[in-house]
């Protein structure tokens, strides 16, 4: 059995088109959506569509305990009262479940995703008969375009990842099998039990926003986990492909902040101090080159980026807030926090 992990937050129109798309997909499996405090009808308008499909479900709230093990086919809404971020949010449902035992797989889906019928099947099918795989990704394609891959698992390299075939047409790269890897995307991460924390819970809760899937492949790294992208199991992301799409300068900082932090923490200081001097020349020739930001401005941004992250082993919700507020470097170094 596998779990499927939705988190939902203010999104019940992806989320619904997410469970009709699953609801048509092979295998068994059971559906976890933690709401993470929705400020809007979330809740309501999903048990609506459950309850008129027919969908055996039922709603726990924050703090209680399930009785039994799910079946195949059920639905739990779970909700989170607040909201906890990406990483606490599915941690949460991961601690849930470990009171009443392991499952065979779990399965971390983005709410925003659409999943082709087989690719449930097929990634359990690939974990059958390769037992020394404890983490899978299938191939992410555009919503919008079908044919184009947005994610197909990456490698990580000292504080670095390249994503493999990002942007390609997989009908001319004629993809088939599947490739070993060594950065997976939180966006649909099917694993083992193997690589679960003794209570149970994946992700770091270090940050609030960002680099949870990044300090994940660093550990699993570590500790010689196996990881691979299934490419004939398919979904679909709605993610933009603009590239004028950028993210506020504020965004932007706790990026990059997060990235310092993780780095810091997981390397010795010999080699932090090599690489943060590298990792900052990159981050002020990307930030000119994309024109974000002047010389000067993205040298003043390494600055509050590297102060901080030597200060800083967390990046909470309240420092997320307020850097999303800011629109300039020069906002940036006025805030308090900062």
């Amino acid at each position: 059995m596998t779990v499927i992990i939705i988190l939902n937050w203010n999104g019940a129109g992806d989320t619904i088109d997410c469970l009709r798309s699953l609801f048509k997909a092979e295998g068994d499996f059971f559906v976890v959506i933690a709401d993470n405090g929705s400020s809007d009808y979330s809740t309501e308008e999903i048990v609506d569509y459950l309850h008129h499909n027919g969908v055996h479900y039922s709603v726990l709230q924050y703090g209680e305990k399930l009785a039994t093990k799910p079946q195949r086919g059920d639905v739990i809404l779970y909700s989170l009262n607040e909201n906890l971020g990406f990483a606490r949010g599915n941690n949460e449902v991961l601690r849930l479940l470990f009171h009443i035992g392991t499952f065979d797989y779990y399965l971390l889906l983005n709410n925003d995703t659409v999943v082709d019928a087989t690719f449930l099947s097929r990634l359990s099918d690939f974990a059958r008969i390769h037992p020394e795989a404890d983490a899978m990704t299938p191939l992410i394609c555009y919503y919008s375009d079908p044919q184009k891959i947005w994610n197909a698992g990456g490698r990580q390299f000292w504080g670095f990842r390249k994503y493999f075939f990002a942007k390609r047409d997989k009908s001319q790269l004629q993809l088939s099998g599947y490739k070993k890897v060594t950065f997976l995307t939180g966006c649909a991460l099917f694993f083992t039990p193997s690589i679960l924390m003794p209570d149970g819970s994946l992700l770091t809760e270090r940050f609030f926003f960002g680099e949870e899937d990044f300090e994940l492949c660093l550990r699993m790294n570590a500790a010689k986990k196996n990881m691979a992208c299934v490419y004939d199991s398919v979904i679909y992301h709605k993610v933009s492909m603009s590239v004028t799409n950028m993210p506020s300068i504020g965004r932007i900082y706790i990026y990059y902040l997060n990235r310092f932090i993780d780095m810091r923490l997981h390397i010795s200081k010999v080699k932090y101090a090599c690489w943060s001097r590298l990792y900052s020349v990159y981050v002020i020739v990307l930030l000119r080159k994309k024109g974000i930001t002047s010389w000067r401005e993205s040298e003043h941004f390494v600055k509050l980026i590297l102060r901080q992250s030597v200060l800083k082993d967390s990046v909470t919700a309240t420092d997320f807030l307020k850097a999303q507020q800011c629109s300039s470097v020069a906002e940036l170094k006025k805030m308090q926090f900062l």
